[in-house]
């Protein structure tokens, strides 16, 4: 039977360099991996913290609506008739934003302008 012997060979460069690519690109994997799931658990929070600005939104807007509601029947309310209020009532109603209570504000318009002051803003 033959004796095998074990040669000592030099160590390949061109091996090594691969065996080292393949663990860099591990390494770069798992740091991606890392990356994702703490993108996911931020686009988690962003999501808690967007739906709670909307739930206090909506609550403001709620207020807001009691209070112009509020304010309005106190108009009603009052002595002075249309065309011919007192100077609580007008105070209200410029504060409320009506310039002229006996029209009625046009809700499309007002939407536009608002867009195109917001437009002009960015």
């Amino acid at each position: 039977m033959k004796k095998l012997t074990k040669l000592k060979t030099k160590p390949n460069l061109q091996e090594s360099r691969l065996k080292e690519n393949i663990e860099i690109l591990d390494q770069i994997r798992a740091d991606a991996v890392n990356d994702i799931e703490s993108l996911t658990e931020d686009f988690q929070h962003m999501t808690l913290v967007a739906e709670s600005v909307q739930r206090n939104y909506r609550a403001l807007l709620a207020e807001n609506q009691l209070l112009k509601g509020t304010l309005l029947s106190i108009i009603d309310e009052c002595g002075c008739g249309p065309g011919n209020r007192c100077d609580r009532c007008w105070k209200i109603l410029k504060t409320l934003g009506i310039a002229n209570p006996e029209e009625k504000p046009d809700a499309a318009t007002k939407y536009r302008s608002i867009l195109s002051q917001l437009r002009n803003l960015e």
